[in-house]
């Protein structure tokens, strides 16, 4: 019975830390909305927005310690946290996530004009959500999904460790990230779900969360410091 109620407690803290997750992304993706809405101006909206950020990630990643506190057959967040052979292991995600990414969209016939809803939907509010968008997407979001869609979901559906299970978890956290990217289920979903096997294949691999949130602060950032380094050269050869 008691490890009944632990299952349920952990469900709870998944549907929690996510509907904390869109709550925040709403403070970056549309500031100005908010402005009106609580009749503030600009800087007491980057104050809240500072502190509810700071509340919500203290609060998913506790949510996540105390998990883990509970039951820990898999030997997650173990020190030493840091090691070569880890750090190898991240890289080659993150290689792995960009061939596949690509791969994909050029296989799905991905272009500005035909891709997914979602990212559609994150181009139209980069227009209007100004500088609070790239530290969401590039840092805060990575964060938050990697807690939520490998670290609290394995603590959940999959809390014993073994080779099918591993594997099983790897497809299935894959799944329900696509899904949450991807909710109509169009033929880019495939991408979705590829991008979080490899994020959970990370995790489950290196036992520590760190490793997959920074290959995914990594390949979010990755467009972003492409423009910069291009930016760069262009203004080297003026």
């Amino acid at each position: 019975m008691k490890k009944l109620f632990n299952w349920l407690g952990n469900i709870a803290g998944i549907i929690l830390a996510f509907a904390s997750y869109q709550i925040l992304e709403y403070f970056y993706f549309f500031p100005h909305q908010l402005e009106k809405l609580l009749h503030i101006n600009y800087v007491m909206l980057i104050i809240l927005t500072a502190i509810a950020t700071i509340l919500v990630l203290v609060s998913i990643l506790y949510l996540y310690q105390r998990q883990l506190k509970i039951e820990n057959n898999w030997g997650f967040n173990q020190s030493p946290y840091w090691d070569g052979h880890r750090l190898l292991i991240m890289l080659f995600g993150l290689i792995l996530i960009v061939v596949c990414s690509y791969t994909l969209q050029i296989l799905l016939g991905v272009t500005a004009q035909n891709t997914s809803t979602n990212q559609a939907m994150l181009d139209k509010i980069s227009l209007q959500a100004g500088g609070l968008f790239i530290p969401m997407v590039c840092i805060i979001a990575p964060i938050c999904e990697e807690t939520i869609f490998r670290g609290l979901f394995f603590n959940t559906f999959f809390m014993k460790e073994s080779k099918v299970s591993k594997w099983v978890g790897i497809i299935c956290s894959g799944f329900v990230f696509g899904y949450m990217h991807d909710p109509s289920i169009t033929k880019f979903i495939i991408i979705y779900w590829v991008l979080g096997c490899i994020l959970a294949w990370v995790y489950t691999s290196t036992k520590d969360l760190r490793y997959s949130m920074l290959t995914h602060i990594f390949y979010n950032s990755l467009p972003y410091l492409l423009v910069i380094l291009d930016k760069v050269i262009q203004n080297k050869w003026r």
